[in-house]
């Protein structure tokens, strides 16, 4: 990662939400750098997600902290939840007044359209209302708006939501091929754990705060080759008996999760009542584990 001038630059970010009852702290001192890196932000809702995609793109103001880089709107581009196109009008009418609000030429949107249209696969539907697409094909065609003016920075705010298993693969399969050709820093939000596999780098966050931050195989790596998930009715009595194997553990309601586990504890759990797992460790189980509390993230279906 580049020393002098990343891509993306935020130091000691702080954000606050008020009503007139209340007040909650979205982002809590929150730094980060990448450059020509794919970095996802996996958490539950609410873990601060948006609100650094907000800041990012200038939609939100930090109470606290400074964005160093990118510290313009044209050097970002972003891809909602929701795909930010005109449903009345074309494929081609929407990527075009996207390259024209970036200030680019008619022949220069053009040019880019072509480049992007078939490795998309959308170069027969260029012509086609997109209320008339399928969720791919409306998922596909807002890249290609985002990626009009070719921008450095990439923002993607739960990019794959709705889309089915072929779509996803299509989608990440073009940003790979993309990023091999372009330098490209991406930031990801997420709450799937299959999707953060595609990263670089994941931060994992909780309560507007980094917990973790590292490459998918490394955070993984903390947990040992296995992890035992015990899911019981009595977790006192498993904790107790993972303290004295000399176990690291972290408990959750119902449920306890028990870190370089082997075969043998399958036998010599006190609970019989137990339901027992004992897997490769995956993301979930790290940001259940960093997190300190068993918590649930969505694998993709």
């Amino acid at each position: 990662m580049s020393s002098e001038c990343p891509a993306i630059d935020l130091s000691g970010l702080s954000v606050t939400y008020r009503t007139r009852n209340a007040e909650r702290r979205a982002l809590d001192g929150i730094s980060l750098r990448a450059d020509n890196q794919l970095v996802a932000m996996l958490g539950p809702n609410g873990a601060g997600k948006s609100t650094l995609m907000g800041v990012l793109c200038g939609m939100i103001a930090p109470d606290e902290g400074t964005v160093t880089s990118p510290t313009t709107r044209e050097q970002l581009a972003i891809v909602f939840q929701t795909p930010a196109l005109d449903e009345l009008l074309t494929v081609r009418e929407n990527i075009l007044l996207a390259g024209a609000m970036h200030g680019m030429s008619k022949a220069g949107s053009l040019t880019r359209l072509s480049e992007l249209a078939r490795p998309l696969h959308l170069d027969d539907r260029l012509s086609d209302q997109v209320r008339h697409l399928s969720g791919g094909l409306k998922r596909r065609a807002d890249l290609a708006r985002a990626l009009i003016a070719d921008p450095g920075v990439l923002l993607l705010d739960e990019p794959t939501t709705g889309l089915d298993i072929e779509a996803r693969q299509q989608f990440w399969s073009f940003l790979g091929s993309r990023r091999r050709d372009r330098p490209m820093t991406i930031l990801l939000a997420t709450h799937l754990t299959e999707e953060a596999q595609h990263a670089d780098r994941v931060l994992l966050m909780r309560e507007g705060r980094i917990i973790a931050d590292d490459t998918p195989a490394n955070l993984k790596h903390t947990l040992g080759d296995r992890i035992l998930r015990v899911q019981t009715t009595d977790p006192s009595a498993v904790r107790d008996w993972a303290s004295a194997s000399g176990h690291e553990f972290r408990e959750g309601t119902e449920m306890v999760l028990i870190a370089d586990a082997n075969q043998e504890m399958l036998a010599s759990c006190p609970d019989g009542r137990a339901t027992m797992t004992l897997a490769v460790p995956t993301l979930a189980d790290v940001y259940s584990w960093h997190a300190g509390v068993c918590m649930e993230l969505e694998a993709a279906s």
